[in-house]
């Protein structure tokens, strides 16, 4: 979100940043996309003729980022997740474990020590060492780091002091566009900011945030309780001794990056051919084994297409990670394979309406308010999803522990209420041409959303809440664009005004509920630009509520302060909160021992097999 995965925000900026922000699904970087070209000497894989290669749907191209911290999609992120291991891994009731390292919180909950495993090797030979891990976490607070987490990994000793600088200057960068100048400010252009921020980095650095007393020890400090810390901190590491010669700036166009020359996980990287298939192969080196399967192919086919392939057996599974297959395709086709399993689970992740909050309309709650009572988001799911989904009404997942939903607001689908509030707003019809307006300026709003056949649910979508808004006096125009168009759209840069009026696209979130990295005021996911000038006060409560968030263990507490913060969010309504779909997962029969759990498919391809 992207998939968005504020640690592995996993996930974000993806849609969601999938989620891809994944901005689930979406996903995002800082970045524009790069121009991709095929890989040289990139040759169609040639069909399955022996028990050694599974073919996965994947229906959106990935964007041939394929670095674990630095992924611009869900669809990256799936590709990288068998190329780059975890530290630490998800137990089946969702607990973490050690997988490449055991780890002790200390006992004023202030530092916690990684111990790896002896014999830990990179795909080239080249030992895994606490210096991987060192490398990969502290070069996330490099002035030019060119990902959105650092506001997640500032959470180390020292990092949001060094972060606080780094933004009063980054607060001082020549805007683009010059309507943006503000009077009084001393602008400085980028070079001259990383001029004065690398000293700051390396200052920082001195000060040994994360200690390696050896090769096997890595131990992470924080100067206060950072409860997330092993999801943010137990994630995919980076060769140092293939990144260390590259400029930072660099990494998410590096061409390590796009073709992996080692692996940690299961798979390594073969090749990847623009809008075709990335390629991955054993990795013999693996900690856990030799995975059984040779070979796995991803394949970019469009959805439509998937299902005939998975008919005639030229694709084995479709629905694995960000690559959602549609309910309706599932429930008129596929369920009807005879040479197909199935399983269902809930997502981690949800679909929303993002609404720029800096709009003088939109700036008014009682329309966001309006906008939620006049959509039919149960019929969403009822019509499009078939019944596999839930309504969301906060950020939070029924899946994770913080879900509390007493209290908040569900609204339901009314426009007689939406009508309502819109005529206590001040708006009414004086035309009689069926749109809203007050002093002048009508309820006419644009929505951006990603266009092709990546989300066909989020498709389908857009034209009924054009409908469901159109029936209260709210003109919605349709704007379809290529995915990351519209992240770039939404991406927000302090001091400079949102591209958009409302926008489509959905997250990936990570167990912990966190919502560091996606409402503060200098974070690039920060879609709405949420602020005490667009909400008022309880913009500083929400932000009290997720500091502290952060800063206790206690699950129960914890709980407590995210059922305080789902109601702000759910009064506020920076986005009218859509659904969660459920993850429907279809494998041929031919591929066996695939994890079922909500840990996903991919989990354990180490251990796939192909029957006889």
């Amino acid at each position: 979100m992207f998939r968005r995965k504020p640690s592995r925000v996993l996930a974000l900026l993806t849609a969601l940043l999938a989620v891809a922000l994944v901005v689930a699904a979406c996903g995002g970087g800082q970045q524009s996309q790069q121009p991709q070209e095929p890989a040289e000497g990139g040759e169609t894989p040639q069909e399955p003729s022996g028990p050694t290669q599974v073919t996965i749907a994947q229906f959106t191209a990935p964007n041939q980022v394929f670095h674990p911290q630095l992924t611009q999609s869900a669809y990256d992120s799936d590709i990288a997740g068998l190329i780059f291991e975890p530290v630490l891994q998800f137990t089946e009731d969702l607990a973490f474990e050690p997988n490449l390292a055991e780890y002790e919180i200390s006992e004023d909950q202030l530092s916690v020590t990684f111990r790896f495993k002896e014999g830990l090797v990179w795909s080239d030979g080249t030992p895994l060492t606490s210096a991987d891990y060192a490398f990969t976490y502290l070069n996330q607070m490099h002035p030019e780091w060119p990902g959105p987490s650092q506001s997640i990994v500032a959470s180390l000793r020292g990092g949001q002091e060094l972060l606080n600088k780094y933004n009063e200057l980054r607060n001082r960068i020549e805007p683009e566009n010059p309507e943006d100048r503000q009077e009084g400010v001393d602008y400085i252009t980028y070079e001259e900011f990383v001029e004065q921020a690398l000293p700051l980095y390396e200052e920082w650095l001195a000060t040994n945030p994360i200690e390696t007393p050896d090769e096997l020890t890595a131990i992470v400090h924080f100067d206060d309780v950072y409860a997330p810390a092993l999801q943010t901190f137990g994630g995919a590491l980076i060769p140092k001794h293939i990144y260390e010669g590259i400029p930072v700036r660099d990494w998410a166009i590096a061409e390590v990056t796009k073709k992996p020359p080692v692996a940690s996980g299961p798979y390594k990287f073969v090749q990847y051919v623009t809008d075709q298939f990335t390629e991955l192969e054993a990795n013999e080196s693996y900690h856990k084994g030799r995975p059984n399967i040779d070979k796995i192919i991803f394949r970019v086919v469009d959805a439509e297409v998937a299902i005939g392939e998975l008919q005639n057996g030229t694709i084995d599974a479709v629905g694995v990670g960000a690559s959602q297959i549609s309910p309706q395709d599932f429930e008129e086709v596929i369920k009807n394979f005879s040479h197909v399993d199935w399983w269902e689970n809930p997502q981690f992740g949800y679909q929303h309406m993002f609404i720029n909050l800096t709009h003088p309309l939109l700036q008014i709650k009682e329309v966001r308010q309006a906008m939620a009572y006049a959509i039919d988001r149960q019929g969403i799911v009822d019509r499009l999803l078939f019944g596999h989904g839930t309504v969301m009404n906060t950020p939070f997942l029924p899946v994770q522990w913080a879900y509390d939903e007493s209290g908040v607001n569900p609204y339901p689908y009314d426009p007689e209420k939406a009508k309502e509030l819109l005529a206590q707003a001040g708006f009414q019809d004086t035309d009689g041409d069926g749109v809203l307006e007050k002093d002048g300026q009508r309820l006419e709003f644009s929505l951006v959303y990603p266009g092709g056949t990546s989300n066909p649910v989020r498709q389908a979508s857009a034209p009924l809440i054009q409908q469901y808004l159109g029936a209260v006096g709210i003109k919605i125009n349709l704007e379809p664009l290529e995915f990351n168009t519209v992240v770039a759209k939404a991406t927000y840069v302090p001091g400079q005004r949102p591209d958009y009026d409302l926008g489509l696209l959905g997250w990936s979130v990570t167990v912990d509920p966190d919502q560091t990295g996606l409402w503060g005021p200098n974070d690039p996911y920060n879609f709405t630009v949420f602020s005490t000038e667009t909400i008022g006060p309880d913009y500083d409560r929400a932000m009290e509520l997720i500091e502290q968030g952060l800063r206790t263990f206690d699950q129960a507490e914890r709980t407590a302060i995210y059922k305080e913060l789902g109601r702000i969010f759910n009064e506020h309504l920076p986005y009218v909160f859509l659904y969660t779909a459920n993850d429907i997962t279809v494998f041929n029969k031919r591929v066996q021992n695939v994890n079922r759990d909500i840990r996903g498919a991919l989990f354990n391809v180490h251990e796939w097999t192909l029957a006889e």
